[in-house]
């Protein structure tokens, strides 16, 4: 159940960066703002795979 949080985490973490990007930043920083939404997808990604290897090991045992 923490990978499911982790990526919930993940994902209010990126929707908060393009908000304050967008609307306290007027867009001044975009670019920058896209590069963090992207490496956090990404890391929201490890966070998935890693769950479904750990779930999938752990119903073998």
């Amino acid at each position: 159940m923490k990978y499911v949080k982790a990526m919930y985490a993940t994902m209010a973490i990126i929707i908060f960066v393009i908000l304050v990007s967008e609307y306290v930043l007027n867009s001044a920083y975009s670019a920058i703002a896209a590069w963090i939404c992207t490496m956090l997808f990404l890391l929201g990604t490890i966070f998935f795979v890693n769950a479904r290897y750990y779930l999938r090991k752990e119903d073998r045992s």
